[in-house]
């Protein structure tokens, strides 16, 4: 902000979950998704709400992964293989 490019333009992208948590993180001033496209890897968390196009990050440790059922039993098959 102080060099005169506020936070808020960064709108990072990608559609996974992570990036969800970095602009909370960090103040930006959104984040592009796309929910229910780049399954499992993409869109939010498990019963995630989408409400007038915004949603509620889950308050619990982690990326934001852990709480996506069909991803975490990818990671597991990779980890048991």
């Amino acid at each position: 902000d102080e060099n005169g490019w506020s936070r808020r333009r960064c709108v990072p992208h990608g559609g996974h979950q992570f990036a969800l948590h970095i602009v909370a993180g960090l103040g930006g001033g959104g984040n592009e998704s796309y929910p229910g496209i780049f399954e499992p890897f993409g869109g939010f968390a498990d019963n995630t709400p989408v409400e007038e196009g915004m949603v509620r990050i889950p308050d619990v440790p982690g990326i934001g992964i852990e709480l996506k059922s069909e991803l975490m039993k990818v990671y597991r098959a990779l980890v048991e293989d």
